[in-house]
């Protein structure tokens, strides 16, 4: 049980690792700096604004590059979980 409980503290402070994305060539290197600020700001709305955008634009993004916005997605979540917005 101990082990069991060691294992899960180990786990739980680890936190989440930064999704991959590609940032030169998907997306532009501005797209990343403006995310990071409002991250760093901790700027809730700013970052649901940048989802809600990312996700409105995976069909169009996935005729462009054949792929959609999942990966972007997926930072700006890691985003908001390291600015603690509730989301």
């Amino acid at each position: 049980m101990v082990s069991i409980a060691l294992a899960l503290g180990v786990l739980a402070g680890c936190g989440a690792s930064e999704p991959a994305v590609d940032w030169t060539g998907k997306y532009t290197p501005t797209v990343k700096a403006r995310l990071d600020d409002l991250i760093k700001a901790k700027d809730c709305d700013g970052l649901e604004a940048e989802l809600l955008t990312a996700k409105a634009t995976d069909a169009a993004r996935k005729r462009l590059s054949g792929s959609g916005t999942a990966d972007l997605v997926a930072y700006i979540e890691y985003g908001l979980d390291r600015a603690e917005c509730k989301h």
